[in-house]
């Protein structure tokens, strides 16, 4: 029977190929790829060569850096301007010591330093003001660099114009509105100038006063007004060690150089009725306003005024904070006792 030779399948159609361009475009990126492949190669090959110090580096470099330049801060659209109340009260003082007959002078010559378009005044030989000193009291900041700063000038007041030995003497504070342009320069005082001659003005009015939270009035024999005038004469006077009066953790020295060889307790006050009476439970604590008197060595008197934390402890009451100088308000309690190391 015959043989017949096995028919073979129909070939396949070719699969069209990809687009020539689209190849074309693949071999810079490839290209590109075995490039970077080949220059870490070498790279790290050069490290393994210059030493392991040099490897850790060559690997701790990144690949491909971007980096975002920072904004450079700047300065001159943020000139900061210092407060020139110390150069007003200098210039204050030497514009009321200058006197314009005497324009070479080095007075007048320090007011220029600092002002040099202000006309000098010219006082009369016979003035019976004496200037002693100047204290800047209030500053204001009118606009970027310009200041208005209040000078108190406190003058020697004799009785007419007699400059004798006997002559009554007084005391006046007269006030000074003193112009200053001041910039603050990246290091050093910066720089200060006076636009214009002082302008006298009124004096400071008086602020509103909150009330008193010290409205419990302590006997004079009780136990609490007790430890204050033993505190207080040896914080003043250094009669007696302060220690003792003190609560654990505060610290508190005596205050050296007063003078004072007495004191006592003129008035005390508490802002609440723990303060009143028997020493409460340990751990109670009164907020106490205390009006003293020292007597320093020539029998002179001092009044002053403290306030103090006090806090109750094994039977007597104890010395947490001196708060001198605080205002008398409503003010609310403190977290933790402090120590008022500054009120020396």
């Amino acid at each position: 029977m015959p043989i017949h030779a096995p028919r073979r399948p129909a070939p396949a159609a070719p699969s069209p190929s990809p687009p020539l361009r689209t190849a074309n475009a693949s071999v810079p990126a490839l290209r590109t790829a075995h490039r970077r492949v080949s220059l870490t190669r070498i790279g790290v090959w050069a490290a393994l060569a210059a030493g392991p110090v040099a490897l850790a580096v060559a690997c701790a470099m990144p690949r491909t850096v971007v980096a975002a330049a920072q904004p450079k801060q700047a300065a001159a659209s943020a000139v900061r301007t210092a407060d020139p109340a110390g150069a007003a009260a200098l210039f204050c003082d030497l514009w009321l010591r200058s006197d314009a007959a005497q324009a070479d002078s080095n007075t007048a010559q320090a007011v220029h330093a600092l002002a040099p378009s202000v006309a000098l005044p010219n006082p009369s030989v016979k003035t019976a003001q004496v200037l002693q000193r100047t204290v800047a009291v209030r500053s204001v900041r009118l606009d970027e660099g310009s200041w208005s700063v209040v000078v108190a000038a406190q003058f020697t007041v004799r009785d007419g114009a007699s400059r004798s030995a006997g002559a009554v003497e007084s005391t006046l504070v007269r006030y000074f509105a003193v112009p200053v342009v001041a910039t603050e320069g990246a290091s050093g005082p910066g720089a200060f100038t006076v636009t214009a001659a002082p302008a006298q003005v009124a004096g400071p009015g008086t602020a509103k006063v909150a009330n008193s939270r010290y409205v419990k009035p302590l006997p004079a024999d009780s136990a609490l007004v007790s430890t204050l005038g033993e505190f207080f004469r040896a914080h003043l006077a250094g009669i007696g060690e302060v220690a003792r009066y003190l609560s654990p953790g505060t610290e508190l020295s005596a205050v050296s150089g007063s003078g004072y060889t007495a004191v006592r307790v003129d008035q005390a006050a508490a802002d609440s009725e723990n303060a009143i009476g028997a020493v409460p439970g340990d751990g109670t604590r009164a907020r106490v306003q205390a009006r003293i008197t020292a007597t320093d060595a020539t029998a002179g008197t001092w009044p002053l005024v403290y306030t103090l934390e006090m806090t109750a402890r094994s039977g007597r009451w104890e010395v947490t904070a001196l708060e001198a100088g605080a205002p008398a308000k409503n003010s609310p309690e403190p977290t933790s006792p402090t120590t008022a190391g500054g009120a020396q």
